[in-house]
């Protein structure tokens, strides 16, 4: 969904985060953990210009995304967007959590925070 990586590079300053799905609780619940979600940020804006998704239920995140690219949504304000937990598109939020730390900008619900409390059980 949106820019890829290489062509967002070619016009924008960007910042790109990924969260494997090894690494989130949905997935390892599902046995799903084969895949990734990555976001593709402009640096300067913090607009989110591109979502890609590899594995499970993919077009259920990029769906999301899509909603949020087309409002040209801040990654921040993505970031701070509970979405329910544990699911799929909870994904995109914890992914949106750890480009704005990228970016070095504040974010008070942190989707990876509930992620690592819950794989301590």
């Amino acid at each position: 969904m949106g820019l890829t990586e290489t062509n967002a590079r070619k016009t924008h300053d960007v910042v790109t985060a990924v969260v494997r799905f090894d690494s989130t609780t949905r997935t390892i619940i599902d046995g799903r953990t084969v895949g990734f979600c990555k976001l593709i940020v402009d640096r300067i804006t913090h607009r989110i210009l591109g979502c890609h998704v590899v594995g499970e239920r993919a077009v259920e995140i990029t769906q999301l995304a899509a909603i949020a690219i087309a409002a040209r949504m801040r990654v921040n304000d993505l970031a701070h967007i509970a979405l329910s937990f544990p699911t799929y598109a909870g994904i995109l939020a914890q992914v949106a959590a750890s480009a704005t730390r990228e970016l070095n900008l504040k974010v008070s619900w942190q989707a990876h925070q509930v992620e690592s409390t819950w794989h301590q059980f």
